[in-house]
């Protein structure tokens, strides 16, 4: 009987060997791949904290797309003029903290008492300036919402 169980033995301990050959091979294999991922990692790496740093160009769209939403979110001629007007004083105010904005609007025609829906253009001149750049742009947008010519 002993014999045998020696032989049991002898394979399960050939066996416990292969399985451990396994294991430290799949850990060697895997602390390499590691090493070698860390040392390729700095030459994949790209800087993009100077762009997230520029704030102007952001902030000058964010502007122009509030200015449409409040020409498209009016719901009369008077209440879009008076809309207009404080967005601006908003507009100035907030830039006067970090930038230079020059923010202008012109309602093209005047609200007409007989046809309050009647089309108006509002055109918008914006410029943006700070230490780093300048951006400028001219925009328009229609009033009421849709009753742009086409």
């Amino acid at each position: 009987m002993r014999s045998s169980s020696s032989s049991k033995s002898k394979k399960s301990l050939l066996n416990s060997r292969k399985a451990q050959f396994m294991i430290l091979t799949a850990f060697a294999m895997v602390s390499i791949f590691y090493l070698i991922s860390k040392w390729v990692e700095p030459y994949n790496l790209l800087d993009t904290a100077e762009v997230v740093l520029i704030e102007e160009p952001f902030v000058f769209n964010n502007i122009k797309e509030k200015a449409l939403d409040v020409v498209n979110t009016s719901t009369s001629c008077e209440e879009l003029v008076s809309n207009l007007g404080e967005y601006k004083i908003f507009i100035e105010d907030y830039a006067f903290k970090k930038l230079i904005v020059y923010f202008d609007y012109t309602v093209g025609t005047p609200c007409y008492e007989y046809d309050p829906n009647f089309p108006i253009l509002v055109v918008f001149d914006m410029k943006l300036r700070s230490e780093k750049i300048i951006i400028r742009d001219k925009f328009y947008g229609f009033w009421p919402p849709g009753s742009a010519p086409s």
